[in-house]
């Protein structure tokens, strides 16, 4: 894990992110997700060490974003993600961004990080949202298609700012914030 970290302070122009699951499993969240849970407030401190190095990257210039495929009904993971998670890091300069599982375009696409336009990592999880392992792939193929997929995402997503305009607008549950 050491090694995929220094992919976010060694990339060059741009890291993006495709993220497919409505839940994923780590270790680190599950005391932070029962107490989102349980009502309590967003620490003031929470994901400040990855805000701090998105607002390094944006600094020197540099391109951060995500989208991840949502359903229609967010899930309390997804709700908690947005509140702890994205309202942090976009603050901190990282394109946040979403697209509904109906809109998502007909190609082949993984959970990845595109790091520079050239580097490939997919992440592999089992169906409750463990990580399984991380690989990166240097086949020219499988690059075109990590570009052509995040191309393709960015251009049918929405921002951050938006989901939270049509969350609050509708019957939908509202994330805290």
């Amino acid at each position: 894990m050491e090694q995929f970290g220094q992919y976010f302070t060694t990339f060059h122009s741009s890291a993006t992110r495709i993220e497919t699951l409505d839940m994923y499993q780590v270790e680190e969240e599950k005391e932070p997700f029962a107490r989102y849970l349980a009502g309590d407030p967003i620490p003031p401190d929470r994901n400040e060490e990855w805000a701090a190095n998105i607002r390094e990257a944006v600094a020197a210039g540099k391109y951060m974003g995500r989208v991840h495929i949502i359903p229609e009904t967010l899930t309390p993971y997804l709700q908690f993600e947005i509140d702890w998670y994205y309202a942090v890091n976009g603050a901190a300069g990282e394109d946040i961004r979403f697209i509904f599982r109906e809109d998502v375009p007909d190609l082949v696409y993984t959970d990845t990080w595109l790091f520079d336009d050239e580097t490939v990592l997919d992440l592999s999880y089992d169906p409750a949202g463990h990580l399984l392992y991380i690989n990166k792939n240097d086949d020219p193929a499988r690059l075109e298609q990590a570009r052509t997929a995040w191309e393709e995402f960015y251009r049918r997503s929405f921002p951050l700012s938006t989901l939270m305009a049509r969350v609050r607008g509708s019957d939908r549950a509202v994330p805290r914030t």
